[in-house]
């Protein structure tokens, strides 16, 4: 990359969720320094090149792909009544019928682990080369925890998935094991989009 880049985001209310640090990773500054109480992390993993595969790869990640790819079911997706996309129309689809992440939207992940439980989406970010979305946990999840993931196509052609995550920290060997699953996770979900796993 070049150098930072303007990023425009569609936002929904903070209500509903388990955790206070709303928001937070959106800066890549989380990572070195998280919300009190927080731990962080971020990987970076190339899935492909070209527009075609930012297309695909990013049509896949705005309908829970790099979710369902990471060996997980999304259940109860419900978008907001208002729900507005970035590019300034209402809830989009494709062409099935499989609803386009919004602000707002709520959902279930299933699969057994700390990343289970009712998520909602904080944030879009639909830009020429950038698409993504930072999702958080609401009452009933499994941990307190809030993922931004991110999909660029970069200038020389390449195109990447981010994943930028806080999670509540535990102490003692419990939360060491906490802090593993949520780094496995992580690393599940930054590989999903790679063509030999999904498209």
């Amino acid at each position: 990359m070049t150098g930072p880049r303007r990023r425009t985001a569609v936002h929904a209310p903070e209500a509903g969720l388990n955790y206070t640090a709303i928001g937070a990773t959106a800066s890549p500054e989380v990572v070195s320094f998280p919300p009190q109480g927080f731990k962080a992390a971020e990987l970076r993993h190339r899935v492909g090149s070209g527009e075609r595969r930012f297309d695909l790869a990013g049509r896949a990640l705005m309908t829970w792909g790099a979710i369902r790819g990471a060996g997980f079911d999304v259940a109860d997706i419900h978008a907001e009544p208002r729900a507005v996309s970035p590019r300034g129309t209402g809830p989009l689809f494709l062409e099935d019928g499989t609803p386009w992440i919004t602000p707002g939207m709520t959902a279930t992940i299933t699969g057994g682990s700390d990343a289970c439980g009712p998520v909602k989406v904080i944030s879009v970010i639909d830009e020429p080369g950038l698409i993504g979305y930072v999702y958080g946990s609401r009452p009933g999840a499994a941990a307190c925890a809030e993922r931004l993931l991110l999909l660029e196509h970069e200038p020389d052609d390449a195109v990447w998935l981010t994943v930028r995550s806080i999670w509540q920290a535990a102490r003692g060997i419990a939360g060491r094991a906490v802090d593993a699953r949520q780094r496995r996770l992580d690393e599940r979900l930054v590989k999903a989009l790679h063509p030999s796993n999904v498209l």
